[in-house]
């Protein structure tokens, strides 16, 4: 003979009775919702995108004309910025040094310009020893 108790036998039947009737009212629940989510999508579709009408195409944008070289270029190093721009500025003088001035091999350059056009528009004046 076993050595479990009457009791203890009803209690593990009890047990196992309400854990197979948790067990199931979960799965059926679990198809239930399930079957209510099937219905209400097709009750209410989700709306897809429609395509825009085609009308007549866009015209291209033009070309960007290239651009054009600026009067004045911060200095950038040693040399200059461009073959263009050999004209030195001085900013804390305001005076501006072309390749013929006594000053432009020894002036170090803030800025540099194309023309003497370009650098007394910009307000710097030649050098009186120029």
């Amino acid at each position: 003979m076993s050595t479990y108790t009457v009791g203890e036998i009803v209690a593990w039947l009890a047990v196992t009775a309400i854990l197979g009737f948790v067990l199931g009212w979960l799965a059926r629940e679990l198809a239930l919702r399930s079957r209510a989510e099937t219905l209400e999508a097709a009750a209410f579709p989700v709306p897809r995108p429609v395509a825009p009408e085609a009308g007549p195409e866009p015209e291209p944008e033009p070309e960007p004309e290239p651009e054009a070289v600026p009067a004045r270029l911060p200095a950038t190093g040693d040399g200059p910025p461009s073959p263009e721009h050999l004209i030195k500025g001085k900013t804390s003088s305001m005076i501006f040094h072309p390749p013929g001035s006594p000053s432009y091999a020894r002036t170090s350059a803030d800025t540099w310009f194309r023309t003497e056009e370009d650098a007394v528009a910009a307000g710097f004046r030649k050098p009186r020893n120029a």
